[in-house]
């Protein structure tokens, strides 16, 4: 069965009825200050990247690495969303705009499909550290889940998303 992303990577009408459908219920809201969120965005993606790049030469905090570099890549994605004039804080809200504007104009469908997969990893991530902050009993929370390679590929991939993303804000400023 095929995720709702894909499906409005295939089909315009439904990427096109469920965008009007989230701006109506404000999953998806219209923004004035675009540039003003663009940088505001790509300042929060920078500094996330550097808080992951720190993490990672203390050797210690891998979870956290991942999730800062998630965080690095939705602010990059956020910037593409204003750069349209749109806001939203919905994960498929994001992924829908990001495809509805972007899509096969700057990102392709691997890059589409890194977004949904990281952010499925982030809430896994999350559930982890929530876990081990509550001092939760369960086994896996005093097993080191997330080694340093892994943290560091997404570090890469984080680093090569937010490169991207400034090419397609630049080249769409003329910059």
């Amino acid at each position: 069965m095929k995720e709702i992303w894909e499906i409005w990577l295939e089909n315009k009408e439904r990427r096109e009825s469920d965008f009007e459908r989230y701006l109506k219920s404000k999953k998806i809201k219209r923004e004035e200050e675009v540039k003003e969120l663009v940088h505001g965005h790509l300042d929060k993606a920078d500094h996330n990247l550097r808080f992951v790049k720190s993490t990672l030469d203390l050797n210690e905090f891998n979870d956290w690495a991942i999730v800062s570099a998630y965080y690095a890549i939705y602010h990059a994605s956020l910037a593409l969303c204003s750069l349209k004039g749109y806001s939203t804080k919905d994960h498929y809200a994001t992924l829908l705009i990001l495809i509805r504007e972007f899509y096969q104009k700057g990102l392709d469908k691997e890059e589409i499909e890194m977004l949904n997969k990281v952010t499925l990893e982030k809430e896994e991530v999350l559930y982890y550290i929530q876990a081990k902050n509550k001092r939760t009993k369960a086994s896996y929370s005093t097993q080191k889940l997330f080694d340093k390679n892994e943290a560091e590929s997404l570090r890469q991939k984080a680093i090569s998303f937010v490169n991207k993303v400034k090419e397609i804000i630049e080249s769409s400023w003329g910059l």
